[in-house]
Formats: structure tokens, sequence, C-alpha cells
């Protein structure tokens, strides 16, 4: 992945080109087959995910839901951040083209840019907030 493919995900939008190349080079390979686990419910959230192409689940045990994302998709954005569980598992739909970004990776590069990392975590709260505000809207008290 380069630097122009990184910037279609729109948590790495506002980098710079050398600031999304490094991130590029940051960033493990991982293909997943129809039907084949990354993570489970539980696991250690250590990494980002980004949805390069194909399409995969995230599912609950704890509330049965299931949702289907494709490319494009960034899951799991406050592993870069902030150690805990996997909340969801992620299964294979289609056989998908996946990177994921370490978050032992991922601070290494904060602390030679710490512009961009401000950056990335101002976009993950937004997106936090959006989901916060949708999560209110419909009266779900599980935000937490």
């Amino acid at each position: 992945m380069n630097a122009a493919e990184l910037k279609a995900f729109g948590l790495f939008s506002d980098l710079g080109d050398g600031e999304r190349e490094e991130l590029a080079a940051l960033l493990e390979e991982r293909d997943l087959s129809i039907g084949e686990t990354l993570f489970d419910q539980g696991d250690e959230a250590d990494s980002l995910v980004l949805v390069v192409c194909g399409r995969v689940e995230l599912a609950s045990r704890r509330t049965a839901e299931k949702v289907a994302v494709g490319a494009g998709a960034t899951i799991g954005v406050l592993a870069l951040f902030a150690v805990g569980t996997r909340e969801t598992s992620l299964v294979g739909l289609d056989a998908s083209d996946l990177r994921l970004l370490r978050r032992e990776e991922f601070l290494r590069f904060a602390e030679d840019h710490p512009r961009a990392a401000f950056r990335i975590a101002a976009a993950v709260a937004a997106e936090v907030a959006q989901h916060a505000r949708a999560a209110l809207a419909c009266g779900d008290a599980s935000i937490g």
C-alpha cells in the first residue's frame, strides 16, 4: 500500500504524503479467506485494521449483532491508543485484503511525528463522538 492509497482512509487523509508514506511502510499485509477469523471477541486489541478490498463481518456475542463492512472500512481505531480486548469477532465474508497497524508501530511513529499522531487522534475522537451521538439518538445506553 502506498501513500495515495492510504489517503483513501479518512483517518489518514489530513496527513502529508511523507507521513502517509512512512505509515504505509509500517502496515502489515494480511489476506483473509472466506470464513477465516482474524480475531475473536475477547482477544487483545493490539492493532487497527484497514479493509483494502473484500468484505468482513463484525459479530458480537454480547449483543448478537452482526455488521458487514467492505473496502475503505477502518476497524479498531481505539486499539492504537488504549490497551483492552476486542468487543467483536472479525470473519471474512469474501476473500479480503487487509492491512494491520500494530499499536507498538504506531506509538513509535507518534514519537517521531507528534503532529501527525495528534491529527490521527483528532480524527479518532471525531469518529468516536459521531458514534456516541448516533447511539444517543437511538436511545442506546450501552455507549461505554
